[in-house]
């Protein structure tokens, strides 16, 4: 309650917001360029697993599966290929998965 009772006070003091105001284009904004590109600009290349899953049936071949972890930014293009070939049937792609963090 003693928050929301201080943030109820400076909204309606006009001096402090003037001053909340100048400190964004002081400070954060010339900052937040800074860090931007600092990070915007950075690629981490995915760690890759490779693997091969026997099918529970038995009656089916393995299926190799490939798992991509710890990479950024957040989208990447999975492909197979074979013999240097783009795969673009029999490939199965799974939904996106959170990292847990």
């Amino acid at each position: 309650e003693l928050g929301v009772m201080n943030a109820e006070r400076l909204n309606k003091d006009p001096a402090f917001l003037q001053q909340q105001k100048a400190a964004v284009d002081t400070f954060c904004r010339h900052n937040a360029q800074i860090w931007d590109s600092s990070v915007r600009d950075k690629a981490v290349k995915p760690m890759v697993t490779l693997s091969s899953v026997k099918q529970a049936e038995g009656n089916h071949p393995a299926v190799l599966m490939c798992s991509a972890y710890d990479f950024y930014p957040e989208k990447i293009k999975v492909s197979w290929l074979r013999d240097g070939k783009l795969m673009t049937t029999d490939v199965t792609s799974t939904m996106e998965m959170a990292d847990g963090d």
